[in-house]
Order: C-alpha cells, then sequence, then structure tokens
C-alpha cells in the first residue's frame, strides 16, 4: 500500500514567510506538498498576473525544497461569482478561471480547487446556478487545453453543497478534466451524511480537504472537537479504493503558537488516518 500522499493549505503556515522558507517549513512538518491560496483579496489575486520572475522564484523554491505547490485553492470566485446576475461579473469570473489554469500550468500544479458558490454576495436563484454551470464548462476547456485538472469543492453555505449534487454536474459538464474535491468538515456543517456522500461521489474525487466543523461552523474548530467521522470516512474512502491525495485545512491567523498547532494537527491527523489502515510516514527531525 502506498503511503498518503499529505498536504497543508498555505493559510495554515505564517504568512509573512518567504516562498523556500515556507515550503521548508512544510517538509520539516511533515507535509508531502503546498496548497496555493487565490483568493479574494487584493494581494492573493496580484498572482494571478505575476511576472516570469515571481513565477521563476516559486519554481526555483519548489526544486530546492523539493515540496511541489502541488493544488491551487481558487476561492477568488466568491467575489468574481460565476453564477452572477451581472455580465461584467461574469466575464471577471472567467478572466480570473483562465488566469488561475494559466498559472498552475506554470507552476506545475496538478489541481485547481473552484468552489461551489453559485454566487456568495448576492442572491441565490435557479439562474445563478445554470450560469455557474455554465462558466465551469467554460473554464473546463481551458483546463482540459493546459491538462490542468479541476475539482469542485462541496461549500459550507449554499450553492453545490452535496457531492451527488456535484457528480450531476460532472455528468451534464461531461469533461474528465473536471471532477470532485470533496471536503468532509463542509459535509458535517451541512448536516450531511460524509459516508453516504462520499459512496455517491466513487471515482469522481481527485483530492480531499481534512478539517473538523460542526452544523453551523465549518471553520477553526479542532481537529477532534467537531463532528467529522473522520476514521469511518477514511476507512470508506479506503474501501472504494481512493487513493488521492489529502490536504490539511486549518488558518493560523498568525498565531504566535500557529507552527506548534499545525504540527499537533498533522499528528492527530496522521493518527487518524493510521486508525483507518492508511500508510502514513513518521516525522523526523
Amino acid at each position: 500500500m502506498r503511503p498518503v500522499r499529505l498536504g497543508v493549505y498555505e493559510k495554515a503556515l505564517p504568512t509573512a514567510l518567504a516562498w523556500p522558507e515556507r515550503l521548508a517549513l512544510a517538509r520539516r512538518l511533515g507535509f508531502d506538498y503546498l496548497e496555493l491560496s487565490v483568493d479574494e483579496s487584493e494581494g492573493r489575486l496580484a498572482r494571478l498576473d505575476a511576472g516570469c520572475a515571481e513565477r521563476r522564484a516559486i519554481r526555483d523554491a519548489v526544486a530546492a525544497t523539493g515540496v511541489p505547490v502541488q493544488s491551487l485553492c481558487l476561492s477568488a470566485h466568491r467575489r468574481y461569482a460565476l453564477g452572477s446576475a451581472d455580465p461584467a461579473t461574469r466575464t471577471r469570473a472567467h478572466e480570473v478561471f483562465l488566469r488561475a489554469v494559466e498559472l498552475a500550468y506554470e507552476l506545475g500544479v496538478r489541481t485547481v480547487q473552484l468552489a461551489g458558490y453559485y454566487v456568495y454576495y448576492e442572491d441565490e436563484t435557479p439562474a445563478a446556478a445554470e450560469r455557474y454551470a455554465e462558466g465551469v464548462a467554460r473554464g473546463a476547456e481551458a483546463a482540459a487545453a493546459a491538462g490542468v485538472m479541476l475539482g469542485i469543492e462541496n461549500m459550507d453555505t449554499v450553492g453545490l453543497a452535496s457531492l451527488a449534487e456535484g457528480v450531476a454536474l460532472l455528468d451534464r459538464i461531461g469533461s474528465p478534466w473536471l471532477q470532485l474535491y470533496p471536503d468532509l468538515g463542509n459535509l458535517i456543517e451541512r448536516r450531511r451524511d460524509p459516508l453516504r456522500e462520499l459512496a455517491a461521489a466513487r471515482g469522481r474525487m481527485v483530492a480531499l480537504h481534512l478539517k473538523d466543523a460542526r452544523p453551523g461552523e465549518p471553520r477553526r474548530v479542532p481537529f477532534g472537537e467537531g463532528g467529522v467521522p473522520f476514521v469511518a470516512a477514511l476507512e470508506r474512502l479506503r474501501a472504494d479504493g481512493y487513493a488521492g491525495p489529502m490536504l490539511v485545512e486549518m488558518w493560523n491567523d498568525d498565531a504566535p503558537d500557529s507552527v506548534a498547532r499545525l504540527a499537533a494537527a498533522r499528528g492527530w491527523v496522521a493518527a487518524r488516518l493510521r486508525e483507518a489502515g492508511c500508510v502514513v510516514p513518521e516525522v523526523t527531525a
């Protein structure tokens, strides 16, 4: 059995680190890869317009540390929604989509995670869901041309909150470059049955977000204090033959003990993976 490829979300690490230090820290804590964030903030949106030198610096840091930037979390579509009623916002959303695929291609990123929000700052309507589907289909064409995989995340609000709903969308669009990127915590937040949802998504998952959560509380719930049945869910995945990467998702919030908390979280998650029969290497100094 191959060891689990365990990644870490960029926002779990101290914000001020340069790329060599950020990736070196991820390696020291026992993570195999990092997930880059392109969210709705100006600073992270600017990454889509980064020049050759900045992108080369990231590639050089990957080469120096041996820790790849394997996935990209594209949450900027909260601000520029694919399902927006405003044509100008949809145009900007498509531009963000295309630039994210281009950035992923140039950095060697394997998967771009798409948010399942039809809209975020607008009222959700059936028309918004339809526009979202059309926007995802357009972006999937660009991803296919670049050979970049897309994974839609089930969300912690309305929108695409069910993996079964996600499978229906995948079947409608019909692109092998478009699959699911489940978030176990969001399933609990939406009061969904993780085992039933994972069974519905069998064979359609390219990566997995691991975080704890409670109904109505999707973020910053310490591992082990929420309602996610980690061992049962991981056993379900293993029985169904899932062998893709898994990512520890948490936020450091620039807390002085953020590195220690991340190390503890990695240890907790690794223990649950081993309980489920998965192979996870020990962290070596």
